[in-house]
């Protein structure tokens, strides 16, 4: 994969979650070219995603990526994901931006087989927050959109969250001795996968519709507990328990080098975007 480097920065429109935090953070470090759009006082464009956009002259030529969105993490109603990902879009046309990719989700997928599934995979409205962004997928279908269905992010998502949380943390134990087994990206890996395609975006790069966003390899969640010295609670899992939700990277590898990342690789890329790594 070649090094190219575009002229335009990186943009995101909604990094103040946990994930464009540590995105942040991870680009501060590196010293790509970055802007952020969203309502925090930090933002490089303030705009809350309502009304008319700001002028914005940065964004023309370049590839924005719209992270903006309701998680059942973060509360808020998920029907909203539809609207904000719509205003996303709109402003990158408005601002003459090459492409834009919004924020998806592996959760499209509902529970795969222990072999990873690519893009064609059906999708399963298995939650009402799969649900919501397979509605925006569907209702933003165009040349100019991809939607990066990006998998479990490291630091952000469990079991990093239950284990930093401390106390007796559990995993669910499954027939299968691997599961329960998930595709995960680290926010470092993440944050330059972002830059790649956006770098692609401004030098003209076409897409295609939907991309998975991971590593190269699923990896057992149990690992990830192992690696943080940590030895969970296992109750049996409920028959609604996911075993495995895992992406193939095919598509993805080429237009990035994609990772082959173990746990310990994603707990120093957690370490190495925690608040206060970088100033």
């Amino acid at each position: 994969m070649d090094g190219f480097r575009a002229e335009k920065p990186a943009i995101i429109i909604g990094a103040g979650g946990s994930v464009g935090r540590r995105i942040r953070r991870a680009w501060r470090a590196t010293g790509h070219s970055h802007m952020t759009v969203g309502r925090g006082v930090d933002a490089d464009l303030r705009w809350d995603l309502t009304g008319p956009p700001p002028p914005f002259d940065a964004a023309r030529g370049a590839g924005i990526v719209v992270l903006a969105g309701v998680t059942p993490a973060s509360g808020g109603d998920l029907a909203d994901n539809l609207r904000l990902a719509r205003a996303g879009i709109e402003a990158a046309r408005a601002w003459g931006a090459a492409h834009v990719f919004v924020a998806s989700s592996s959760a499209v997928y509902g529970p795969t087989p222990p072999i990873p599934v690519d893009e064609d995979a059906p999708l399963n409205a298995s939650s009402p927050y799969a649900a919501a962004k397979i509605e925006v997928e569907c209702e933003t279908v165009a040349k100019d959109v991809t939607a990066l269905r990006i998998a479990n992010v490291a630091g952000a998502s469990q079991p990093f969250l239950a284990i930093r949380a401390g106390g007796h943390a559990k995993l669910d134990r499954f027939a299968d001795a691997d599961a329960p087994m998930r595709s995960f990206i680290g926010p470092v890996s993440l944050a330059s996968c972002f830059a790649r395609l956006c770098d692609l975006a401004a030098s003209g790069r076409d897409f295609p519709p939907v991309l998975n966003i991971a590593s190269a390899r699923p990896i057992r969640m149990i690992d990830i507990f192992a690696a943080a010295g940590v030895t969970p609670d296992r109750p049996a899992a409920s028959k609604d328990a996911i075993a495995h939700a895992n992406l193939a990277t095919k598509r993805l590898a080429e237009l990035w080098d994609v990772p082959d990342h173990d746990a310990e690789a994603l707990w120093d890329e957690v370490r190495a975007t925690d608040e206060g790594a970088y100033p």
